[in-house]
């Protein structure tokens, strides 16, 4: 069985939670088992690619109604996000220069981003439900598939650790009219077979929210002024050890969310009801000292109804969609051996498979089911004579029912040139299948589909050195990261028609982010992210800040009862498709935490987002007026904790 060490008191605003926490040995533990699957990103880092791990005490700290998107937003060196209106709805991603639907997400290896529309859909993720997030930088598309062109992002939920019931509960509020609560309960028994780790969760988000635009845009027809939210889930986890060698996980969780979707012209009611289903089952499992593998089968099934009404010039209304239906089902079975070689080498060989279908009232698709299946393999072999280098070397192929087929190869190296300094690289190429939209849809006048595209395809070279040390018996780290991406065969919409396009885009860029622990009690981190794309034929990318920064500082008590910590980020130039430049903004956070016992079972915690009140554009409404979605602004939220 295995002895968890849990810090007591995780890092300050940004920080690395074993930086700062005093560790105690606790009495808990977690269900024996394998761990193949979950170890997949791990092993990539030990192979040359860059890594970023949220762990669950900066997750705490995002605050008390944050979801996925806004701990991404604070934690993960370059990353760009920018939620669209708030909390719980659809975000800008970019990681390392990369567009919205070039970075995959996953949840427990399993992927979120919808072969519909391509888009990432993470609004309605608990972040109460999250034990860590795992961020996998540049093109990883040989183990991982389509839209791996600029990372994959890793979202793993928590597993019980204790044999005595425990758990935790949330209750927070914000000066929006926000109210929040969540509540998680856990214990692991133990039966015939092994060890049974049970684990469920629930929260509740609702706010009446904030005016995503500038009163000088909105319309004199418009009546519904403010986006609120109100989003609930339930959540279960199941995990049966069986002795040593195997593992069965199980998971299951169900949402229901209802969103307003505001437009700055004639709304009167405008909302996305949606029921999102998500499930896995994962058998892991150690045969011997020699070869270990896992089978992964999932369900993402999402159901929307979409309703609009407009008020009219004269007073009335005039319904615009009712209970239209748009979403998708997305299934799929994942298997994946790992062999150890004679000579110490690595051979890691799978098979991907995934069924999709999806519809919409509004957005007409012609056809509505594709599958894709895909076979890959790596080799990470083990050179005496280099004992400090650390390659590996694969390729994969995939084809698309009803599209073209795509085959990748990539190479990754890491070098210990010595103990405190590494050198890193990858070369290879990564894909993006077409989705349903830009095959199928069929609006004559507006957009058509194009059954004959080919998938979209790049070549990605990150070249980086990371160096670690102490300074005044203080850890401090520094990590430099340049990226080439040359993008082909750009999946593009011509007037009205979605082609490949003759044009080629590069991107090009460096990323710098550095920590220092200053003392015991105070931190520094900070990042900066520079991103510079071509382009030929008059293809174009957007939405993508050319330079973006962060520093963040925190501050605990030498007791770790109390913490304090401030944040600004900076957003240089952002360009929309019609050349609006809406970025040049600096946005400050801060937050502080209070313990009410020596227990720690009861925890004060306080959020202040966009302190100095900063009225700044997170991306441009699609509409024909070029109007602005604001960012949330001065919002305070409190957060009251128990823990048993």
């Amino acid at each position: 069985m295995n002895t968890r060490y849990i810090p007591l008191i995780g890092c300050l605003l940004g920080g690395n939670g074993g930086a700062l926490a005093t560790t105690l040995e606790l009495d808990r533990q977690i269900v024996s088992a394998p761990a193949v699957e979950s170890d997949t990103i791990a092993q990539m880092a030990r192979y040359g690619s860059k890594i970023e791990v949220v762990e669950r005490e900066q997750i705490e700290r995002a605050g008390p109604s944050a979801d996925i998107t806004r701990v991404l937003q604070m934690f993960v060196p370059g990353l760009y996000v920018a939620p669209k209106q708030g909390p719980f709805d659809y975000g800008t991603y970019s990681l390392l220069g990369g567009r919205n639907d070039d970075t995959l997400i996953m949840l427990d290896g399993v992927r979120l981003n919808n072969r519909l529309y391509g888009g990432i859909y993470i609004d309605t993720l608990p972040a109460a439900a999250i034990e860590r997030i795992e961020v996998l930088k540049g093109g990883q598309s040989l183990l991982f598939g389509t839209q791996a062109v600029s990372g994959v992002i890793n979202i793993v939920t928590r597993n019980a650790r204790s044999r005595e019931a425990s758990g935790q509960v949330n209750l927070g509020v914000d000066s929006f009219a926000g109210r929040n609560g969540d509540a998680r309960i856990e214990r692991i028994f133990s039966n015939g077979f092994g060890d049974l780790g049970l684990l469920a969760y629930v929260s509740h988000n609702i706010s009446e929210g904030y005016q995503p635009y500038r009163s000088s845009a909105i319309s004199a027809t418009v009546s519904d002024r403010k986006r609120s939210y109100e989003v609930n889930t339930f959540g279960a986890k199941a995990t049966q050890g069986f002795g040593d060698d195997s593992r069965l996980e199980l998971f299951y969780q169900y949402s229901a969310a209802s969103l307003d979707f505001l437009r700055p012209d004639a709304n009167r009611n405008t909302t996305n009801d949606r029921v999102q289903q998500i499930a896995t089952a994962t058998f892991q499992q150690h045969l011997n000292e020699h070869f270990s593998y896992f089978v992964k089968g999932h369900m993402n099934d999402w159901d929307t109804r979409y309703n609009r009404v407009y008020n009219t010039s004269v007073g009335g209304i005039e319904v615009k969609n009712h209970n239209d239906y748009w979403g998708f089902s997305d299934w799929g079975v994942q298997a994946e051996g790992e062999a150890v070689l004679p000579g110490g080498h690595t051979l890691v060989f799978g098979s991907d498979n995934q069924w999709f279908k999806g519809k919409d009232d509004v957005l007409k698709i012609d056809q509505n089911q594709a599958e894709a299946h895909a076979l890959y393999l790596q080799l990470r072999p083990e050179i005496a004579a280099l004992p400090d280098w650390h390659p590996s070397i694969g390729v994969r192929r995939e084809h698309l029912s009803g599209g073209d087929s795509a085959t990748v190869g990539m190479f990754t190296s890491l070098y210990d040139l010595t103990d405190n300094l590494k050198l890193r690289g990858q070369f290879g190429s990564a894909y993006k299948l077409p989705n349903a939209e830009q095959l199928y849809v069929n609006e004559p006048g507006d957009e058509m589909g194009n059954p004959n595209l080919k998938p979209e395809k790049s070549r990605n070279a990150e070249l980086g050195l990371d160096y670690s040390n102490l300074l005044d018996g203080q850890p401090w780290s520094v990590s430099a990261t340049l990226f080439h991406r040359r993008i082909e065969d750009l999946i593009t919409l011509v007037d009205t028609q979605w082609v490949n396009g003759d044009g080629e885009i590069t991107v090009r860029g460096f990323e710098l982010d550095g920590k220092v622990q200053l003392d015991d009690r105070w931190q520094l981190q900070a990042d900066m992210t520079r991103n510079l794309s071509e382009s030929r034929n008059g293809a174009t990318i957007n939405n993508i800040p050319g330079f973006f920064a962060r520093s963040r500082v925190g501050y605990e008590s030498a007791d770790r009862m109390w913490g304090a910590g401030a944040a600004i980020r900076y957003i240089g130039s952002v360009e929309s498709p019609r050349g609006i430049d809406y970025g040049h903004y600096s946005v400050v956070d801060a937050d502080a935490y209070r313990y009410l016992d020596l227990q720690r079972q009861h925890r004060l915690a306080l959020l202040l987002e966009n302190l100095l009140d900063r009225d700044y554009t997170t991306s441009m409404d699609s509409g024909s007026r070029r109007v602005g979605n604001l960012g949330r602004p001065f919002t305070a939220e409190a957060r009251y904790t128990y823990s048993f």
